[in-house]
């Protein structure tokens, strides 16, 4: 199984349960881990500040302005069902901004698996504060001013009921922003707010257009995860009707490379913290009741942990055994596996045949030599058997 991703086959991998770039991910569509009849948007929160070298500890060993390297990036995405793209985004001057100038014309050369274009959002980072003068709301005032010249009149920008959607990653923790002063410039603009980076949430601040849920990490590296906090989440966002819901699920949290964090977890549970924000949003949505937006927590934070790009370890191990003509499957866990395949090479060609992923014994008519891969549930990594020969 060759590496899948656009992630660099020589990244090696990290300590802190990052997968490495020679990884085989599922490309199941990330939308079948969602209620039937979704029609939520998947985003995925995106960081483009790397920059192919050993920034503070990580080298990915690509750089985000590498047109080789975006592209790879957009077909990975629609490839595994993803809708769009919410850009971490720190001011005109940062690199955040340089790479994705470069991405950005790019982007339109992508549609999804439903058929619509890729499409792409500006979250405000509350570090673009470091990288302007003046008070706290003049800062944003000249980011948005930027913005809304560079971005939010593109046609491939996130809308929401004719509005070009905004997010804020921490502002509203800043002191001297004045939300409804800003919301009175942009009247046009669904400004999607950090839920609990500050009092009031963030459905309930001035002139909020909605509500996004992060990953809530811990001092202690617990298993299971507790995700009590997507039920506080959800639960409040059902209070606020009119307001934009974007949902969040991740696989879970690390920071052993991020010094400015200290030490702080989410157990990824082998996959099943990832499985479980899933569930949680199926309790709470439906196709009567929809989530509009879902964003994965995250593409490419190396260095806390989330990263998505190499894919979830699922830590599963498989051992075929074979009774006459008969090849009998066990997986230590079917809870991560969407289906298995059954693989073979006959007259110059390999084929498969697909089972249910509860399957246990699989007849073959003929002798040969076989393998079985457990193809797993969307983002997680594939595990594919040792040769397995029939007689």
């Amino acid at each position: 199984m060759p590496a899948n991703t656009s992630a660099s086959t020589a990244f090696a991998g990290l300590s802190n349960g990052t997968l490495a770039g020679s990884t085989n991910v599922s490309k199941v569509d990330v939308h079948s881990l969602l209620y039937s009849g979704n029609t939520t948007k998947v985003l995925v929160h995106y960081l483009p500040w790397f920059d192919g070298g050993n920034d503070t500890g990580v080298n990915v060993n690509y750089s985000n302005a590498n047109p080789t390297y975006i592209n790879a990036f957009f077909a990975d995405l629609v490839s595994r069902g993803v809708d769009g793209v919410i850009v971490d985004w720190q001011g005109q001057t940062d690199i955040s901004d340089k790479d994705w100038l470069i991405s950005q014309p790019l982007i339109k050369n992508y549609t999804t698996l439903s058929g619509n274009k890729l499409s792409y959002s500006i979250m405000l980072d509350a570090n673009l504060l470091n990288n302007y003068s003046g008070t706290n709301q003049t800062k944003v005032l000249a980011a948005m001013s930027y913005i809304n010249t560079h971005y939010l009149s593109d046609s491939s920008y996130l809308m929401y009921n004719g509005k070009p959607v905004v997010g804020d990653f921490g502002l509203t923790a800043a002191s001297g922003i004045d939300w409804t002063a800003i919301q009175a410039a942009y009247p046009n603009v669904q400004f999607v707010h950090l839920d609990n980076a500050t009092s009031p949430d963030g459905f309930s601040i001035a002139k909020s257009g909605g509500s996004f849920l992060w990953v809530n990490p811990a001092s202690q590296d617990v298993s299971p995860a507790d995700l009590s906090g997507m039920d506080d989440f959800y639960t409040r966002a059902n209070q606020h009707p009119t307001e934009i819901v974007m949902g969040g699920v991740y696989k879970g949290f690390n920071s052993q490379y991020a010094s400015w964090d200290g030490q702080q977890y989410v157990n990824q549970q082998c996959g099943q913290t990832w499985l479980n924000g899933f569930t949680k949003i199926n309790q709470y949505y439906n196709s009567a009741k929809q989530l509009p937006f879902l964003q994965l927590v995250t593409w490419d934070d190396y260095y806390e942990g989330t990263p998505l790009e190499t894919g979830i370890d699922s830590c599963l191990t498989m051992t075929p055994t074979v009774s006459g003509r008969t090849i009998k499957v066990s997986l230590s866990s079917a809870t991560t596996v969407d289906h298995l395949e059954l693989w073979s090479y006959a007259n110059a060609a390999w084929s498969s045949v697909t089972y249910p992923a509860n399957t246990t014994t699989i007849s073959v008519a003929n002798a040969g030599t076989y393998y079985v891969k457990a193809v797993g549930k969307p983002f997680i990594k594939n595990v594919l058997s040792a040769a397995v020969t029939v007689n």
